[in-house]
């Protein structure tokens, strides 16, 4: 099943609305060149796209300024990409029992803050976003909503536990997870006599992004949850069930080029490292008081004669700061069956604002775009969007004892 996903993943054409583009999650400094080297006016920071292109030159300032990795803008995404992506419960907490089989498909829907930037420039957008592979184009609006197809198999094990695997496809994307489950019956209640005593299980679950070189996501779930089975008639049965689920999101990147328009080894293909003087003030300055710098050995050729040789393409590749990230959700639901078809439906939303369990270093985030006063930060710390996610998922499927 998963060479079946992986394979499918390298035939999806690289061009969908919802496909990676995190080389535009980038910024600059368009502070013209003077006395051999870039001095950075806090008030000439920009965040936005178009870093190491001739569009940054604007008026009197500098063209093809340096790409700096938007560390916010890049927690935003992993936030609510890892959200889209999580599995869902879609199951009471009653377990199939030892010789039980579940083969389902699941259809998962969660909104998006598309007006987001990080959308707007992290993502491909299609045709009629009038977007491209350079720096300074972003869609018009993100998509409102991810949807994720969903074909899950559960097992069921001796004493209460329950394994179930699963392979996700977010569409219009080419972003494919694989992922696993367990699932522990504590309790079984009675479903003759005392039969108003519940059914309580718990479950942790992960799921992780196959085949993507941009960004590696991993989701880890913890949940439990209550249920309760009631029969109508002989053949028909209707298992309401309430929960809450922990999810922990790990986003990293791998080594993103913020310029795809341009070539390092063409701009400089013999590269040297030097040390100078770190001009930067505050907890931004190198404990050494040196910064390393790539130059170029003779050779290239730069996109313009008069850029210089220190704003070669080989400074404007970067990895994002790696995000730990906690999010709290609640869910309800009610599966359906009849012989051995399930129908269920699920919705879960969160129950707080997201938060990070690893707190992101300073240094990390933007620069301050006025006057930093001695001592004072001179970046402002990352923090997530407080906006509220929902999902809504539907299952059909066979369940075989």
């Amino acid at each position: 099943m998963y060479a079946a996903a992986l394979a499918l993943s390298g035939a999806t054409a690289s061009a969908d609305p919802m496909d990676l583009s995190l080389n535009r999650l980038s910024y600059y400094n368009n502070t013209p060149w003077s006395n051999g080297g870039v001095r950075y006016e806090p008030s000439r920071w920009a965040f936005r796209g178009g870093c190491g292109t001739a569009g940054t030159a604007g008026a009197d300032g500098q063209a093809y300024a340096q790409c700096f990795p938007d560390n916010q803008l890049w927690a935003n995404l992993v936030n609510e990409l890892g959200a889209a992506i999580a599995p869902s419960l879609a199951a009471p907490a009653m377990t199939l029992g030892t010789s039980g089989l579940y083969v389902g498909y699941e259809l998962s829907v969660t909104n998006l803050q598309r007006t987001g930037e990080h959308w707007r420039r992290g993502t491909e957008g299609s045709a009629s976003s009038n977007v491209n592979s350079d720096t300074n184009t972003r869609r018009d609006n993100g998509d409102s909503a991810g949807v994720v197809s969903r074909i899950h198999v559960r097992k069921g094990l001796p004493f209460g536990f329950e394994l179930g695997t699963q392979v996700s496809h977010l569409h219009s994307s080419g972003i494919w997870a694989i992922g696993l489950d367990l699932r522990w019956a504590l309790f079984e209640g009675y479903h003759r006599g005392l039969g108003w005593l519940p059914d309580l299980a718990v479950r942790g679950s992960v799921n992780t992004l196959a085949g993507q070189s941009q960004m590696t996501l991993t989701v880890v779930g913890i949940d439990a949850v209550v249920s309760k089975r009631f029969a109508l008639g002989g053949h028909v049965r209707l298992s309401p069930y309430v929960g809450a689920q922990g999810m922990f999101i790990f986003g990293d990147s791998g080594v993103i080029d913020l310029t795809p328009s341009r070539s390092a080894q063409a701009e400089c293909p013999r590269p040297q490292t030097r040390y100078v003087a770190d001009t930067r003030t505050g907890a931004d300055r190198s404990p050494s008081g040196l910064v390393g710098q790539v130059i170029c050995n003779g050779g290239g050729t730069l996109p313009t004669p008069t850029l210089p040789g220190d704003l070669n393409d080989t400074r404007n590749s970067a990895v994002f700061q790696p995000m730990r990230i906690l999010r709290t959700r609640g869910f309800l639901g009610l599966q359906f069956q009849w012989e051995i078809l399930m129908v269920t439906a699920e919705f879960s939303v969160d129950l707080g604002d997201p938060s990070f369990t690893s707190t992101p270093p300073t240094d990390a985030g933007r620069p301050v775009t006025t006057n930093v006063a001695a001592g004072a930060p001179s970046r402002t710390p990352i923090t997530l969007d407080n906006y509220t996610q929902w999902t809504t998922t539907v299952g059909v499927g066979l369940a075989f004892r």
